[in-house]
């Protein structure tokens, strides 16, 4: 298992335009979007990585992606260059084509070269935009043990909520016989009638079986060029094609209901464990701010981030970042607060993302009045503002 990890390369996908995250996305890529005032969302796969042995890691990366840049440059330029070991990124170069890569299989495809160039014996592919915990060697394990050409990272989830995904089919042994990305009517497992097997976009493949896959897809005028939609459905009839299931906590950040939810599960009687485990770190870059200073605040179950300043406020089930200054008599509740931010004199804030660098003026409130705050602000789904980047009311 130790020699496979040595002789795996891990490519993680951070290409996409994240449009159900925007504003968050307006002016970064989706896996560089901050997570409970300390991370961004990438910190989370790139760790798993790093904890699992994987020291060969490029990130495919696209759209604006100068914040993630920036965050792989401070916070993970952790190798030696004699080391052999890396963690790159792989804009798309026009060295197989001349178009920005336009599906996740293309994604890989473009960088069929880079793969070529470091002979592995297995390619993992992973999401940058995902928030879990997990081992990839036991990924490598049962890869080994059913000498399967291709390995799906699983889930197990209520039948009913299973449409949002790629569905998975499997026999007694696991082994995929069925695919078919975001079903209307989904397919249950064959031991829960009400559960069905989705899949986490996470996927392991014997290189040549990759190469070999990625060609063939390429040269399809009809493909997607997805990995959910094209390459795994492709190699089912003629390849030992495997489901890993994985069963511990799993956030997919897609939209920013989602994205509120998750922060906000951290702040729960019993949050996820995935940042308690001492032998499992997460890694990330913390810039250099001074302590953080309270006086007269009430602050209640809440995570706080370095450098930030409360006076005379009350601060209940939020999160916030570094460098924020909350003024005399605001009131904050069940919102995330991202970095440097100014929330003033007597404002009130209630279901709230603020990023980065914003303004919040005297007095002002946002949260109690949907009709008001639809004028500068959009509103998710479930009623959760969004102050956009750097904003300011004047």
């Amino acid at each position: 298992m130790e020699l496979l990890s040595k002789k795996t390369m891990t490519m993680v996908l951070c290409g996409g335009k994240g449009e159900r995250l925007y504003p968050l996305t307006r002016d970064r890529a989706k896996p560089s979007v901050p997570f409970l005032g300390a991370y961004r969302i990438i910190d989370f796969s790139l760790s798993n990585a790093l904890n699992s042995g994987l020291r060969r890691i490029a990130l495919l990366t696209q759209y604006k992606s100068l914040s993630l840049e920036r965050h792989i440059l401070n916070g993970w330029s952790i190798f030696h260059a004699e080391s052999g070991d890396y963690v790159i990124s792989l804009p798309a170069q026009g060295r197989v084509s001349d178009h920005w890569y336009e599906g996740t299989a293309d994604a890989v495809f473009q960088n069929i070269y880079t793969i070529q160039q470091e002979n592995p014996e297995a390619v993992l592919v992973l999401s940058g935009d995902h928030v879990y915990n997990a081992d990839y060697r036991k990924l490598l394990l049962f890869f080994g043990q059913t000498d399967a050409d291709a390995l799906i990272m699983t889930r197990t989830i209520p039948i009913g909520e299973a449409s949002r995904f790629g569905v998975i089919g499997v026999d007694n042994e696991r082994r995929i016989v069925q695919f078919m990305e975001k079903p209307k009517h989904p397919f249950a497992t064959p031991w829960d009638p009400a559960k069905s097997l989705i899949s986490m976009g996470v996927y392991l493949f014997k290189t040549p079986v990759l190469i070999r896959a990625l060609m063939r897809d390429a040269r399809s005028a009809k493909s997607t060029h997805d990995f959910g939609r094209d390459i795994i459905p492709a190699l089912i009839d003629g390849h030992r094609v495997f489901a890993y299931t994985f069963d511990d906590y799993w956030e997919d950040i897609g939209t920013i209901d989602a994205y509120w939810e998750a922060n906000m599960a951290f702040l729960s009687p019993e949050p996820p464990v995935i940042l308690r485990d001492p032998a499992w770190p997460v890694r990330t870059y913390k810039p250099q701010y001074p302590p953080t200073f309270i006086s007269g605040a009430d602050v209640r179950a809440s995570i706080i981030g370095q450098g930030s300043s409360f006076t005379d406020c009350r601060i209940v089930n939020s999160i916030v970042g570094a460098g924020v200054r909350v003024e005399p008599g605001a009131d904050i509740s069940d919102s995330i607060i991202l970095d440097d931010v100014r929330v003033q004199r007597g404002a009130r804030l209630r279901k709230v993302i603020i990023d980065k660098s914003s303004t919040i003026p005297e007095r002002f409130e946002t949260g109690f009045d949907a009709d008001k705050d639809a004028r500068n602000f959009k509103i998710s789904r479930t009623g959760i503002r969004v102050v956009p980047k750097g904003w300011t009311s004047e």
